[in-house]
């Protein structure tokens, strides 16, 4: 396929993997209102890094349906970098919601042995 011919396969697997990001993000927010307190408000950290990581699932559909090609914007050179550093900080949120949530569970086994 050319290189600024749109690959339909991966567009579609693309836009359903930021679709479930987005889904993912609405019952994590449910569930985070629901637990409260400060396990929730810990996993609101996990919901923030899921979001942020569904924001490069829109640089990914640019990628693969062949736009930013035809914008005449060469990804590896222009995106490549900042595209990188969002999944960085979003899977840095992700795993500080957990490492809170982890904190605030042993916190309360802590209570409970008292």
């Amino acid at each position: 396929m050319a290189e600024s011919g749109t690959d339909l396969i991966s567009t579609i697997a693309v836009i359903s993997a930021l679709a479930v990001c987005l889904g993912a993000s609405w019952y994590a927010w449910i569930f985070s209102r629901t637990v409260g307190g400060a396990l929730g408000g810990a996993f609101r950290w996990v919901m923030a890094g899921v979001l942020v990581f569904a924001a490069t699932r829109v640089d990914d559909v640019l990628k693969v349906s062949g736009t930013f090609a035809r914008l005449g914007i060469d990804y590896r050179r222009v995106m490549w970098l900042p595209h990188s550093i969002a999944v960085a900080a979003g899977w840095i949120l992700i795993a500080f919601g957990f490492y809170r949530m982890k904190r605030e569970i042993g916190r309360a086994s802590c209570r409970e042995r008292v």
